[in-house]
């Protein structure tokens, strides 16, 4: 889906954690290689809260909006933070950004000392007291932010990373603090199923689509993540702990996303002289009894009192404005897309998507995204 499949298998790994990964391996005998596995898994946590301090440095800084600070994200992580792109000149930002950094520093070298210590019991004390404290600055943080705010995923992302290093810590002690350890796990299951449905409440499609598909993405693995290890909790096996399936969301826009942002070195083979493009102001003819079929459940209009000579045409502006396109009157596609456009903007489309997500998170209803309840057809 994006070319972010690392940070992907990286969120996996943070939600299950270091001391099922190691416990795995001593189940399949490779003990030889456990110190291996544990530097690969703890390698991998890092370089996913290394994107989150960065993620939360973007989003909270007032200096560009939101699908601006998106875009610089998006190419960052296409080359692995090698280059940045864009500057923070945001103090503030740059302050939370720093206080985030040094605080997932401080618990990350306390995970890693227990986790090649295993099961010490001093460090596993240790660690429980940097993950409460970790967990308890996160929690202060997501209370200022409003719920649903794209600027809250760093945040859970980190905080996923404390609940499960302290479940690490219960388990390897044993005994009544698994039960623990279970409980918190659970509790944060439904706390981030309870964000991404906010998260997704009255956003339009181009927004969860077009601006900032990586944020469902996100809340998408690290739910999968999360229960995952807590399956690994009550039975261990010798699986392996991820599929390819695992790392792939499908939020059913992707090719919403290719309307609006396609491939370059598709666009190089095109002659671009002969690709004919439409503008927000032009008009689309309804001809054909399938134009009108589509307009009718388009419009949500009564197919026994509908006038087919009523309605000629309908401007391309109508049609973003349906999907929450920012800029409708003067954006346009090419004419090529149409009809794909056209799919998306209808209402049981919109359905769709919705109960996709309402599955992935096992809401109890599906987020009623954006749409347009009582058009206002441009006459």
């Amino acid at each position: 889906m994006f070319n972010i499949a690392n940070l992907g298998v990286n969120i996996l790994n943070l939600g299950v954690g270091i001391y099922n990964a190691a416990q795995l391996h001593k189940v399949t005998k490779k003990l030889d290689r456990n110190h291996e596995q544990i530097q690969l898994c703890f390698n991998s946590i890092q370089n996913a809260l290394t994107v989150q301090h960065r993620t939360l440095e973007l989003l909270i800084c007032n200096q560009s909006n939101l699908a601006q600070q998106m875009n610089i994200l998006r190419e960052e992580m296409r080359t692995g933070f090698q280059n940045v792109v864009a500057e923070v000149k945001d103090l503030e930002a740059r302050r939370c950004r720093e206080e985030f950094e040094t605080r997932t520093f401080k618990l990350l070298k306390a995970y890693e000392r227990f986790s090649y210590m295993l099961p010490e019991s001093l460090e596993a004390d240790q660690l429980i007291e940097r993950a409460e404290d970790l967990e308890a600055w996160l929690r202060t943080q997501l209370n200022r932010i409003d719920a649903g705010k794209p600027e809250r995923l760093p945040l859970f992302v980190a905080l996923s990373f404390s609940v499960r290093a302290k479940a690490d810590a219960f388990e390897a002690k044993g005994g009544d603090y698994t039960s623990f350890a279970t409980k918190d796990i659970g509790l944060l299951i439904n706390q981030l199923r309870d964000e991404a449905h906010v998260f997704c409440e009255r956003r339009s499609l181009y927004t969860l689509g077009v601006e900032m598909p990586e944020i469902l993405y996100q809340y998408a693995l690290l739910n999968r993540s999360l229960c995952k290890g807590r399956n690994l909790q009550r039975k261990l096996d010798s699986k392996v702990i991820f599929s390819a399936e695992d790392v792939t969301w499908n939020d059913g826009m992707h090719k919403l996303r290719e309307l609006f942002k396609p491939n370059i070195e598709d666009i190089e083979l095109i002659d671009l002289e002969h690709l004919e493009f439409i503008g927000g102001n032009q008009d689309i003819k309804l001809n054909t009894i399938a134009d009108y079929d589509w307009y009718i459940r388009f419009a949500n209009q009564d197919r026994l009192t509908f006038k087919v000579h009523s309605r000629p045409s309908i401007k391309l502006s109508d049609i973003l404005r349906s999907i929450g396109h920012p800029e409708p009157q003067s954006g346009g596609i090419a004419k090529t897309t149409l009809n794909t456009l056209m799919a998306f903007a209808l209402p049981e489309t919109m359905k769709n998507i919705s109960q996709l997500i309402q599955n992935e998170f096992e809401l109890e209803n599906f987020p009623k995204l954006s749409g347009l309840n009582n058009l206002d057809i441009q006459k």
